[in-house]
């Protein structure tokens, strides 16, 4: 405390001469003291303003019109309960309630659609930083470096562009079931493996994508032997839950519950190849084969898993850190990304925030890692969204294809020090 009165004492005697005031000492002392909290708020609040200003725009984004504006419009007409009784939308039952609640709102749609994503995007963030907290505090950093590191690293995936230009300008919706899904990795580091089946059922009921990360749970049910089999049913049982509002309405069963089973047809009934959009291994000339190749590279993918989790078991030991966890199941949803057919460029969101987060508060002799997935992700989006192709797709899919597999060299060779 006397050295602390000295310092001031002394900013004072330095300032006396230069005609500052007590007011400019109390600000600067201010400042000088809370320098890390007044940062962290800036990124907030910079964050906050980013998606202010581009939540207006709709006509960049190639769904907004053709899909959610008519899908809301339509809930507005036939009413709530009305519109859950009504073929309204491809999507399953929650996002068709997120619909129509925003249809409730007496503005335009654009408006709540963008802010229900909007505060998916926070919420995550806060559990990115308890993800950070747990995989820190492992490492046996401090407790107050641990904390600043988590909440720095947390804030700036909130200032990562395809971020903010899913939600904000393209509309999109896939903040809302990587929510979940960030939960449910939460849980699962924090060895609440009840609550992680639970938040990875309600993701996967929003979106089909969640199922990129079963095969982490797969993996760790015969690596960790500490909970039972009938956990994952929990995916249907929640997934049946959740359509009961549309059920209820008397929308039919069928209907109701065969949304994902439609959605995977897209491949041809849509115009989509092997890949939309997504630089994968297909953009080399396979696009349009998806008749001939579906088949074969949902088979191919399940191979890859399949040598990528025996090959893991055989090392279970890699497993005990919760790190090592977390970078493994990232790698095996990337791996769904990479071999799987029909990708398109928003699948792996939750893969790259989280990429993100681990790599630049943790792993950062492996920056190069997200700032690669970041960049392809951007300049797939800006091809996307601002229709400018500044890269051409074969060669984004080069670049992410030889970032893949030194990521899996990188792998086998961790897991290869983790037995020295």
């Amino acid at each position: 405390m006397g050295a602390e009165n000295k310092n001031i004492r002394n900013q004072k005697n330095n300032y006396s001469d230069g005609g500052v005031t007590k007011l400019d000492v109390a600000i600067i002392g201010f400042v000088n003291n809370n320098l890390d909290k007044i940062a962290l708020a800036l990124i907030v609040l910079i964050a906050v303003l980013v998606r202010f200003f581009m939540i207006p725009e709709t006509e960049l984004s190639p769904d907004y019109n053709s899909y959610y504006l008519p899908w809301t419009l339509a809930y507005r007409e036939h009413g709530f309960f009305g519109g859950l009784s009504k073929d309204i939308g491809d999507y399953y039952v929650p996002y068709n309630v997120m619909y129509a609640i925003c249809s409730l709102f007496p503005c335009e749609p654009y408006i709540p659609i963008a802010l229900f994503s909007m505060a998916a995007e926070f919420v995550s963030a806060i559990f990115i930083y308890k993800i950070l907290l747990i995989i820190l505090n492992e490492r046996g950093i401090g407790e107050k470096r641990a904390r600043l590191t988590a909440s720095f690293a947390s804030a700036l995936t909130l200032l990562l562009p395809f971020v903010i230009w899913n939600g904000a300008l393209w509309k999109q919706c896939d903040a809302i079931y990587v929510v979940f899904l960030v939960i449910s990795v939460y849980y699962l580091l924090k060895d609440n493996y009840r609550m992680a089946f639970v938040f990875l059922a309600i993701s996967f009921s929003f979106k089909l994508q969640a199922i990129f990360f079963v095969p982490l749970f797969l993996v760790l049910y015969f690596a960790k032997k500490k909970y039972s089999i009938l956990e994952f049913l929990w995916i249907p049982v929640i997934f049946l839950i959740m359509g009961l509002p549309c059920v209820l309405c008397h929308r039919g069963l069928k209907a109701t519950y065969l949304a994902y089973f439609l959605q995977t047809q897209e491949v041809s009934t849509e115009g989509y190849g092997m890949v939309s959009f997504y630089p994968n291994f297909y953009n080399f000339g396979l696009d349009n084969f998806d008749e001939l190749l579906t088949k074969p590279a949902v088979l191919l993918a399940a191979a890859v898993l399949g040598v990528l989790a025996v090959y893991i078991l055989c090392h279970r030991d890699f497993l005990e850190k919760k790190e090592n966890v977390l970078y493994f199941g990232l790698f095996l949803a990337w791996t769904c990304c990479m071999f799987l057919p029909g990708m398109h460029e928003r699948y792996d969101y939750a893969i790259v925030l989280l990429m993100t987060a681990l790599c630049v508060s943790v792993c950062r002799e492996r920056l190069w890692i997200a700032a690669v997935m970041n960049a392809n992700s951007m300049l797939v989006y800006i091809a996307v969204l601002f229709k400018e192709e500044v890269v051409p797709i074969t060669v984004l899919s080069a670049i992410q294809i030889v970032a893949y597999f030194i990521v899996a060299y990188d792998l086998v060779r961790r897991v290869g020090g983790e037995r020295a």
